[in-house]
C-alpha cells in the first residue's frame, strides 16, 4: 500500500494522506488504483475536494513508469526512497524526473523530446501488470526486471514495440531505449 501526503511546506499542519495500491497521474489528474478513481487535480496546486496543497509526497518507496494512451510503458525507474510532485514536476529527492506540459498535458522525462500520457507511481517489487490487471504485451516478453548493478537505481528490461496511434503517435508511442536511458531522449 502506498500513501501520498498532500501539504504545503511552511503552512502549519494542514495536510491530507491518501492511500492506494498504486497511483496514476493522467495529465493533471491524480488517480487511485486500477479503476482510476480521481483523488486530486493539478492546476498550479493540488486540489483535493475542498482544499489546495502545493505538494504531493510519497511516504513510501516507489518505482515510476511512464505510460502512453495505448497502455504501453517504459521500463521502471527507481526504486526511490524520496518522491514528490510539485510545481508541475515529478522529483526523486532533488533530482527532477519529469515535467508536466500544461498545454499538452503530457509528462516529459528530463531531457526528453517525447511526452507520455501517464505517470504510474507503484510500490517496488510488484509488476505493473499485477497492479493494474493489464496483460503483458502480445510478444510474450516479461515485464522489466531490476538490474542490480545499475548505479542510478534504474531498471532495465525488454520494451514493448512501438505502436502507431495516428497524428499524435510520436508523442505517445513507446520508443526503443538504450539500457539506463530516459524515455524519449536522444542521449
Amino acid at each position: 500500500m502506498l500513501r501520498l501526503r498532500f501539504y504545503t511546506p511552511g503552512e502549519g499542519s494542514a495536510e491530507s494522506v491518501e492511500p492506494a495500491e498504486f497511483f496514476r497521474v493522467i495529465g493533471s489528474m491524480l488517480c487511485r488504483g486500477s479503476d482510476n478513481a480521481p483523488v486530486a487535480t493539478y492546476a498550479k496546486n493540488w486540489r483535493l475536494s475542498d482544499a489546495e496543497f502545493a505538494r504531493a509526497e510519497s511516504l513510501d518507496p516507489v518505482v515510476i513508469y511512464f505510460e502512453n494512451n495505448a497502455g504501453l510503458a517504459s521500463s521502471a525507474f527507481g526504486p526511490f526512497d524520496a518522491f514528490h510532485l510539485s510545481d508541475g514536476m515529478a522529483w526523486a529527492g532533488a533530482r527532477q524526473l519529469a515535467r508536466l506540459d500544461d498545454r499538452t498535458l503530457l509528462w516529459y522525462p528530463s531531457k526528453a523530446q517525447d511526452g507520455w500520457a501517464c505517470l504510474l507511481i507503484a510500490p517496488p517489487g510488484k509488476s505493473r501488470f499485477d497492479l493494474t490487471g493489464e496483460r503483458p504485451p502480445a510478444t510474450g516478453r516479461p515485464e522489466a526486471r531490476p538490474d542490480r548493478s545499475a548505479s542510478q537505481g534504474l531498471f532495465t528490461g525488454p520494451r514493448a514495440p512501438a505502436l502507431q496511434l495516428g497524428p499524435r503517435a510520436p508523442a505517445l508511442a513507446a520508443q526503443p531505449q538504450r539500457e539506463g536511458s530516459v524515455p524519449g531522449t536522444k542521449d
